[in-house]
């Protein structure tokens, strides 16, 4: 009862903090006859609601008009009506409205991301579309979130399931006791960051350097990308920066309220350097910086900085038990600890960077993955 208030504050809060969304309650008139219906729940700048934005994007290039339904007010709903028509259902019954309106201009495929929105699959089916949905959620996260009768509903009512690890998987057909079946997959979102040229790399790479000297030193860079939350092991980050005092530190992303919290309880270590919110052209020249990838997270599903990482010829560190990256990592290309513990990691990287990787490509493509996902609504 505690999270169900604490949920509707938070998203109360949001309203008052994104006064703007109110237009975004009606109708929008850009909306074209036919396309596509895609659901996200969440309208801040985390990855379920950037890689839903990049969905759209993807979708458009195929030829593939949509309508974007958000259910919260938030900074990425102007990024989201950048791209497609952006409409916000804040309840059931506007949802509804919304995708009944719809189907009567020929929508007929919704695209439902994150087991958040599982309580909506049924809604979506009784007005008449195929459904195909995306669980990105781990057991922990789904417990986390009270999320376990939602998780069901989207498992019973979606015509396709789509997982990006086979852990994920197994973790949520367990917990909801659903038996595999035809209609569930698996296959890894790929990576939407467009590798830059070497030209541009090396630029980057400078400019970061310039900034900090200390980098051009010889010293060995770790690198961290993601915001700075429990979640993430940012905790983790900073306690192994103290361990290996004889590498740089690195870590690109959003300053959540956790930062302050870490810093405080672990201290900031002198060979630590927060890099802040950085776009893609900039986070090519971390990665290229970077001896090692270390993904400190306590858990996640797959983070696509693991295939970004990669994609720059970075070996990557990270826990077996926090989720699919199991499914990606081996010794060729990186290296796993048992579990997310920072003398673990420390041990890890000593040993990671006296070794000789082959980095091979990955079947990474973003393209491929959203055309995979049209495929799964032709009829078998």
């Amino acid at each position: 009862m505690k999270y169900k208030y604490k949920k509707q504050l938070t998203k109360i809060k949001r309203i008052f903090q994104n006064p703007g969304d109110f237009k975004y309650l009606n109708v929008n008139k850009k909306v074209k006859q036919s396309g596509m219906l895609l659901v996200i729940h969440e309208s801040q700048e985390l990855g379920a609601s950037i890689l839903a934005l990049h969905i759209a994007e993807e979708l458009k290039h195929q030829g593939v008009d949509v309508y974007i339904v958000s259910r919260q007010f938030g900074v990425m709903n102007e990024k989201y009506n950048k791209v497609a028509p952006l409409q916000i259902a804040l309840n059931t019954k506007s949802y509804e409205v919304i995708c009944r309106n719809l189907y009567k201009k020929g929508y007929r495929k919704a695209l439902i991301i994150t087991a958040s929105n599982g309580d909506l699959v049924e809604i979506t089916k009784k007005c008449g579309f195929k459904v195909v949905s995306m669980i990105h959620e781990l057991e922990q996260v789904i417990k986390m979130l009270h999320l376990e009768d939602a998780t069901r509903d989207m498992l019973v009512y979606s015509d396709k399931i789509l997982f990006s690890t086979t852990i994920a998987k197994n973790q949520i057909l367990s917990l909801c006791k659903v038996c595999d079946s035809q209609k569930i997959s698996i296959k890894p979102q790929g990576t939407y960051l467009k590798k830059p040229s070497s030209e541009e790399i090396k630029r980057q790479r400078e400019k970061i350097a310039e900034a900090y000297p200390v980098l051009d030193c010889g010293k060995k860079v770790i690198a961290g990308v993601g915001n700075t939350t429990e979640r993430k092991g940012f905790d983790i980050f900073l306690q192994i920066a103290a361990l290996i005092p004889e590498c740089e530190f690195i870590w690109a992303g959003k300053k959540e309220n956790y930062y302050d919290e870490a810093i405080e309880k672990n201290g900031n270590p002198s060979n630590f350097i927060f890099l802040g919110s950085l776009n893609a052209e900039q986070l090519s020249g971390v990665y290229s910086l970077a001896d090692i990838y270390l993904m400190c997270s306590r858990f996640d599903t797959l983070p696509s900085t693991i295939l970004e990482a990669l994609l720059f010829g970075t070996p990557v560190i990270g826990a077996k038990n926090s989720g699919g990256i199991v499914d990606i990592i081996d010794s060729d290309n990186g290296f796993l600890t048992e579990t997310a513990d920072s003398k673990q990691f420390a041990e890890a990287i000593k040993v990671g960077l006296t070794r000789n990787y082959k980095i091979e490509e990955i079947d990474g493509s973003f393209a491929e993955y959203v055309a995979y996902v049209l495929s799964l609504y032709e009829d078998e």
